[in-house]
């Protein structure tokens, strides 16, 4: 879970979805472990940059959906907030 809050905000999302069936997985789970593990590899060298353009607006988006994950049956609201074009906090909950 540190990994992909502090290091790689990208995989909050799969990492909570993943999450929920870890008390039973299957071969299609490990299938996707495989797949965000191949995932992280190539993104090892990418990180989060901030540009000094000497505008500090603080933007914001948020995403939301209603019962959208069909395994589940829960809502998913997703946010994050940018300044210097760079993420300064997100999160994804139910």
């Amino acid at each position: 879970m540190w990994l992909q809050v502090a290091i790689q905000p990208d995989l909050s999302y799969v990492v909570n979805i993943l999450s929920c069936f870890a008390y039973n997985p299957g071969k299609p789970y490990w299938n996707t472990i495989k797949h965000v593990l191949g995932y992280i590899k190539r993104m090892i060298d990418y990180g989060v940059t901030y540009k000094t353009t000497g505008d500090l607006n603080l933007i914001g988006y948020v995403d939301s959906d209603f019962a959208g994950c069909k395994d589940i049956q829960h809502s998913t609201e997703r946010n994050i907030f940018l300044v210097a074009k760079g993420p300064i906090s997100w999160e994804s909950k139910k």
